[in-house]
C-alpha cells in the first residue's frame, strides 16, 4: 500500500489497471505490492514504444510503435538518432510529429512524414497503433501516403505479429507475461483495460504520412473507489498525544457510515482516496500550528469539512549537532559504514566487519565543528544484539592529537544510553575507546553528539567569523601565520583560530581551511600522516656576509599534506633572505619571518595543500632556508613546534 503519491492537474490513468484518477491532489491507500512501481499516464499522452528486448541492439528498426490514451487535441514530437555517437550535435537525428485528435467518438491519429536523417536511419517502417480503450471501436480507417489502406481483423497478437494492415482487439490485456514459469509471480494475473491494436504496411517514413481514424472510440474506465450510497455524517476529527510528534502529526477520526474513504485538505493540497481513519502527515516543523480539513466520500457525494488543529512538539533534537564525521581503527561491514551512525536516520544502522573481532576499538567522532558539549545519546540495535557497546572511555579533543577523559561508560540492554559532559567542555573531537561488546563487534543505529542549548557552534577555519570557510579565511591566515600567544594581535577573535589550542597559527590549523578549498579533499582512504623532517645547515661556522643555507628533507614521509615549524633567530646575527621550497609539489607557500611583540623574531616554514593535491612521500629534499650572516658566528639553530599533518587533520611532531 503506497501513500503519498502526487497526480498533477489533469486526468490519470493507472497503466496497469487502466482505472482513472483526477489530478490536483495527494493520492494515498494506492495498492502496490513489490512487483508493482506505481505508473501513471496522463489521459492525451502519445507514448513511443518498443518491443520487449534485453538491450538496445536488439531493437527492432523496422517498426514504430506508438501507445496512445487519447483525450482532446494533443501532439508529441518524437527523436531520433543513431544512439552511439555525438553526430546528434552537427544535425544528424531526426524528429517525427504525432498528433491525436479527438471530438467526442470519434479519433484522428496522424504521424507527420519524419524530418532530418542520420547515418544508419532505417527509412522504412511498419507504423503501430495501440489504442487505449474501454470498448470496441465501431469503424477505422487508415491512410498511407494518402491512400486508403484496407484493414483487414485478426484474432490474436501472434497473427498481428505476423500480417500488415491488420487490427485486433484485445479484451483484457496480460502484462505477467516474463515471470519466471512455476513461480508465485506467474500465478499472479495484472489485467489492464482492453486495447485497440492497429499494424500498418511498411513504408519510407520520410515521405508519407500515416493517419488512422477512428468511429466510436470510447475510453470510460468504470468508477470502483465510490461505489457505495446514502447520506454521509461530518467526520469528527482529532490529533491525540500519541499522535503528536515534533515532525509528525497523524489527524484521525471514528468510520463515518456509508464512506468509501476520506479527504484531508491541508495546507492548500487535497489528500485524497483515505481508505483508513488515519493518515500520517510527515516532515512538519516543529512548534508549527498546523489546520486540517476533514470530509467523508462516496458515490452519492461528499460530507461537510470538519476541522482539526495541533501543534507539533519541540524539536528533540534542535541542539544535536549535525554534519558529523566519523572513523575507526577496525574495518566495517561493506554498506554499514560508520557514517550510518551520524547520518539522523535511525531505519539503518553501523557495523564493524562481520567474522572479524572488533573489540578493542577507537570511534572518534570529528563535529566538524567547534562545540561546548552537553552530553551524547547512543542507540543500540533494538535487539541489543551483537555490536551492541557495554563498556568503554570517553575522551574530547581539539586536534586530535591532545586527549582528555571525559569518564566511562558500562551500559547495557537496548534502550538509549546517554552520557552527560558535566563540565561542559569545549572541543572538536570525541573518542569513545570501546574495550567490551556484544560479540566482541561494534554497532549502532545513531549517535546524537548535543551542544549545551543556546551556544554558538564554531566552524573550524572561519577565522573572519562570517560562517563561511573560504579564501578569505586563508588569506587571514597568511597573515596570521606563527602569531603566538602574547602577540598583541592573538587575543580575540584570531585565538579562535588556533585550533588545537597550543598558542600558535600553524599548519594544523591552516589546514582546516585549506581541505575545504576549491574542490576539497577525495573521499580516497590514505594511511594516517607519519614520517621524520630533517633540517641541516651546509656548515656550521660561517663569516660576516656569507649565505647561511639551510636543507631541509623528509625520511619516510606518508600522506603529508601540510607542515610547519618555528626556526627562531637572532636578527643581530642573521638577517633573512628566503626560502625555495622545490620540492614541496603543488603545496602553497605561507612562510611568515615574524617579529614578535616581546621582541623576539622566528621564521615560520609553513605548506599546505589547498583541496586534493599530491602528498609528500618517501624520502626527498623539501625546500631550502636562506639566511644572510651579519657577523661570524656558529650556527645554533633550534626548531620548535613542527608538525606533519593529512588530510584528517592527524598530525605527527617534531
Amino acid at each position: 500500500m503506497r501513500h503519498g503519491i502526487y497526480l498533477p492537474e489533469g486526468n490519470w490513468i493507472d497503466f496497469f489497471t487502466g482505472d482513472l484518477y483526477a489530478g490536483g491532489r495527494v493520492i494515498n491507500c494506492f495498492d502496490a505490492p513489490l512487483w508493482k512501481l506505481p505508473l501513471f499516464v496522463k489521459q492525451g499522452a502519445i507514448l513511443p514504444m518498443t518491443a520487449a528486448h534485453n538491450q538496445v541492439t536488439q531493437m527492432a528498426k523496422n517498426i514504430r510503435t506508438y501507445e496512445l490514451y487519447p483525450a482532446g487535441n494533443t501532439e508529441f514530437t518524437e527523436y531520433d538518432d543513431d544512439g552511439i555517437s555525438e553526430a546528434y550535435r552537427n544535425g544528424q537525428y531526426a524528429t517525427t510529429l504525432i498528433r491525436s485528435m479527438r471530438e467526442g467518438e470519434d479519433l484522428k491519429v496522424s504521424v507527420a512524414p519524419s524530418q532530418g536523417r542520420f547515418e544508419g536511419m532505417v527509412t522504412e517502417k511498419a507504423t503501430y497503433f495501440r489504442l487505449n480503450v474501454t470498448a470496441q471501436p465501431k469503424k477505422l480507417t487508415a491512410h498511407i501516403g494518402g491512400k486508403k489502406v484496407k484493414l483487414t481483423p485478426v484474432s490474436s497478437l501472434e497473427a498481428l505479429q505476423k500480417g500488415e494492415n491488420i487490427y485486433y482487439y484485445e479484451a483484457a490485456p496480460e502484462l505477467n507475461r516474463f515471470a519466471t514459469p512455476g513461480s508465485e509471480m506467474a500465478r499472479v494475473q495484472v489485467v489492464k483495460n482492453p486495447v485497440m491494436h492497429v499494424k500498418l504496411a511498411a513504408v519510407d517514413v520520410t515521405r508519407n504520412e500515416v493517419t488512422l481514424e477512428v468511429k466510436g472510440y470510447v475510453f470510460a474506465p468504470a468508477e470502483k473507489l465510490r461505489v457505495s450510497q446514502g447520506a454521509l455524517a461530518t467526520p469528527e476529527p482529532q490529533v491525540t498525544e500519541e499522535n503528536t510528534g515534533a515532525y509528525t502529526l497523524t489527524p484521525s477520526w471514528k468510520k463515518v457510515d456509508h464512506a468509501d474513504y476520506y479527504e484531508i485538505e491541508y495546507n492548500g493540497m487535497l489528500y485524497s482516496t483515505i481508505r483508513d481513519t488515519r493518515l500520517l502527515f510527515e516532515d512538519l516543523r516543529p512548534e508549527t500550528t498546523c489546520t486540517f480539513k476533514v470530509r467523508a466520500v462516496n458515490a452519492s457525494g461528499v460530507s461537510d469539512w470538519a476541522t482539526v488543529t495541533a501543534t507539533t512538539k519541540p524539536d528533540p533534537l534542535e541542539f544535536a549537532i549535525r554534519g558529523i564525521t566519523g572513523e575507526t581503527t577496525c574495518p566495517n561491514q561493506g554498506g554499514q559504514e560508520v557514517s550510518k551512525l551520524f547520518n539522523f536516520d535511525e531505519g539503518d544502522a553501523w557495523h564493524t566487519q562481520w567474522s572479524a573481532q572488533a573489540v578493542p576499538f577507537d570511534l572518534i567522532v570529528d563535529l566538524n565543528s567547534v562545540n561546548q558539549l552537553d552530553r551524547f545519546e547512543y542507540l543500540p540495535r533494538l535487539d541489543a544484539g551483537n555490536g551492541t557497546l557495554g563498556k568503554g572511555t570517553v575522551y574530547y579533543s581539539m586536534d586530535k592529537s591532545n586527549w582528555h577523559e571525559a569518564g566511562t561508560f558500562d551500559w547495557k540492554g537496548s534502550d538509549v544510553k546517554t552520557f552527560a559532559f558535566t563540565e561542559h567542555p569545549t572541543a572538536r573531537y570525541l573518542k569513545l575507546s570501546v574495550t567490551s561488546a556484544v560479540g566482541n563487534y561494534g554497532s549502532g543505529r545513531e549517535l546524537y553528539v548535543f551542544k549545551v542549548p543556546g551556544s554558538e557552534s564554531y566552524i573550524p577555519g572561519d577565522i573572519n567569523l562570517d560562517k563561511l570557510v573560504d579564501e578569505n579565511d586563508l588569506t587571514s591566515y597568511m597573515n596570521y601565520t606563527g602569531l603566538r600567544r602574547g602577540d598583541s594581535d592573538f587575543e580575540g577573535y584570531i585565538s579562535k583560530g588556533d585550533l588545537n589550542g597550543n598558542g600558535l597559527i600553524d599548519a594544523h590549523d591552516i589546514s582546516a581551511v585549506a581541505v575545504r578549498l576549491e574542490t576539497g579533499v577525495s573521499s580516497r582512504q590514505v594511511p594516517a600522516v607519519a614520517g621524520e623532517i630533517q633540517i641541516v645547515p651546509s656548515k656550521k661556522v660561517y663569516n660576516e656576509g656569507e649565505t647561511v643555507e639551510i636543507r631541509v628533507s623528509g625520511k619516510g614521509l606518508r600522506s603529508v599534506n601540510a607542515l610547519s615549524f618555528a626556526l627562531p633567530y637572532d636578527p643581530q646575527l642573521l638577517e633573512y633572505v628566503g626560502i625555495e621550497g622545490t620540492g614541496m609539489k603543488e603545496m602553497r607557500n605561507l612562510t611568515n619571518d615574524r617579529l614578535h611583540t616581546n621582541g623576539t623574531k622566528a621564521l615560520y616554514p609553513t605548506f599546505v595543500n589547498t583541496g586534493e593535491k599530491p602528498y609528500l612521500e618517501g624520502d626527498a629534499e623539501l625546500m631550502t632556508i636562506q639566511f644572510k650572516a651579519k657577523q661570524k658566528q656558529k650556527l645554533n639553530l633550534k626548531v620548535l613546534d613542527g608538525m606533519l599533518v593529512d588530510k584528517y587533520m592527524n598530525t605527527v611532531k617534531f
